[in-house]
């Protein structure tokens, strides 16, 4: 008997690119974002990245695909039909963002307001009609004072080299946000990153610093500066609910201020989806700086939608509980905390309120007498810790 011929799959040369049904991006910019040129292959993994990517630009509610014969068979032109999603206000895909965080009073410690923090933010994307990102946030404790503050920026990715830049600040206060203080209170950088291999190979400049009152861990190293450059491999496409797949990172820091502080940092994070009803997520992340200082992180999350509409998923419940630990020489920080929240999203718009239960306070109880190092010579003297 015979056997079957197998199937092949045929893969066309892209001989030209029209789009329509939307005028947020034009057709240029459209060639920007999906990196196309004369030598796109129009294979199925291709057209599948494609429509993620443009999907995930936050201004399209439906992309559809299709493929017209060409004047060569080995050619063929690809129409795009984009809709726009009516739920964004504007051309640029402006957004607000505003979050509540309640824990439980501890009169004993002077705490006698439930509301730890007021959050704040406005999230565009498509700036100026040109792809641009940007970012604000602000979070306010109840004493008025900024306890999170972050502005970020972000250019879009060009076709000749694929690489995008983005350049972000984020300022945290340690006693209040411990937990999101990653071994510095105040973060910058300016990072590029380049697609190769699968891979976001970032390089760019990093400033970490513990030198401000208020946005710092004490007797900590006080600043790393320098270089940056990564790896970064993730297969979650980042939605409201998050999907499957897994992140993984890696980067040093070979800090210029002081040699012996070079900052290397390795993320893990991996979420799995069950029925489309329920992302359980699990990450680590470890900073080492030097030899002496050593940053821990860990959380698990469970976020389960509740509401949806006919425009999709509309609020979710989310559990958290996250663990953190930081070590240098005879200084040890370490607290947790439990998380219940609730997330909703909405036209042009995002709530979030969710109640903490936290552990001792890491700088009230945790800390012992131990000698103060200097950071600068070595040397120690002999002091109370708080």
């Amino acid at each position: 008997m015979a056997q079957p011929a197998e199937e092949t799959v045929k893969i066309y040369k892209l001989e030209s690119l029209e789009v329509t049904g939307s005028s947020r991006l034009s057709q240029e910019q459209i060639r920007e974002q999906l990196r196309i040129s004369d030598n796109t292959t129009l294979s199925d993994e291709w057209l599948a990245e494609a429509r993620t990517k443009l999907l995930g630009l936050a201004v399209y509610k439906y992309v559809f695909f299709s493929l017209k014969k060409g004047s060569n068979p080995s050619y063929a032109k690809l129409l795009i039909t984009a809709y726009d999603d009516d739920e964004v206000l504007s051309d640029w895909a402006t957004g607000g963002e505003f979050g509540l965080s309640l824990v439980k009073p501890a009169p004993d410690l002077g705490d006698d307001s439930p509301v730890r923090s007021y959050r704040f933010g406005l999230v565009a994307r498509n700036l100026l009609k040109r792809s641009h990102r940007g970012a604000l946030i602000a979070e306010l404790g109840n004493d008025g004072n900024l306890v999170v503050g972050s502005v970020a920026y972000g250019l879009p990715r060009f076709v000749s080299e694929a690489i995008q830049f983005d350049a972000a600040l984020l300022l945290t206060d340690p006693s209040q946000k411990y937990l999101e203080t990653e071994a510095f209170g105040i973060k910058g950088q300016t990072i590029w990153t380049r697609q190769r291999w699968g891979l976001d190979v970032n390089y760019g400049l990093a400033w970490y610093s513990n030198r401000h009152d208020r946005y710092r861990l004490d007797h900590w190293p006080s600043l790393v500066s320098g270089p940056k450059l990564g790896l970064v491999r993730e297969t979650r496409l980042l939605s409201f609910l998050p999907k499957p797949g897994y992140k993984t990172a890696a980067s040093i820091v070979p800090s210029l201020v002081n040699r012996e502080h070079a900052t290397f940092e390795a993320e893990m994070l991996r979420t799995e989806q069950f029925r489309d009803m329920l992302a359980v997520t699990a990450a680590g992340k470890l900073i080492q700086i030097g030899r002496g200082a050593t940053t821990i992180r860990g959380e698990f999350k469970i976020e389960l939608p509740i509401t949806t509409s006919s425009h999709g998923l509309r609020s979710i419940l989310y559990f958290s509980r996250r663990l953190g630990r930081d070590q240098y020489r005879s200084f040890k920080h370490s607290g947790s905390e439990t998380i219940a929240g609730y997330r909703y999203h909405s036209t042009g718009f995002i709530g979030d309120i969710n109640f903490k239960l936290a552990s001792e306070n890491p700088f009230a109880r945790r800390w012992k007498k131990a000698p103060t190092p200097d950071l600068e010579t070595g040397s120690a003297e002999v002091g109370d810790a708080p």
